[in-house]
């Protein structure tokens, strides 16, 4: 799955999760107070979910570094319009571990 920052609204991606998370913990501290001045609290949560996440991921896809990622399977290439197969193949990293995560 990729990463996703999600929306302001908290709605979706790491925004929700963080969101969720901060209401599972401060919601409690609203015990008392009428509904119309939870409101605004809860939007700068919200707010505030977005900013980390968003921080966190731009950083994330930025910075990260992977290293030493396998992968195998089959290969059919078409040579001068034959078809060469190549079964068991391996493919190992060949860069500095740099790039982009998505």
């Amino acid at each position: 799955m990729a990463l996703q920052i999600g929306d302001q609204n908290a709605t979706s991606g790491m925004t929700k999760a963080i969101y969720d998370q901060m209401a599972a913990v401060l919601e409690p501290g609203l015990d008392g107070l009428e509904e119309g001045k939870k409101t605004p609290i809860r939007d700068n949560w919200k707010k505030t979910a977005y900013a980390v996440a968003a921080g966190v991921i731009e950083y994330l896809t930025a910075n990260m570094e992977v290293h030493g990622i396998t992968c195998a399977g089959n290969v059919n290439a078409a040579v001068s319009g034959s078809t060469a197969a190549q079964s068991n193949v391996v493919f190992a990293q060949n860069n500095d571990g740099t790039g982009h995560a998505s």
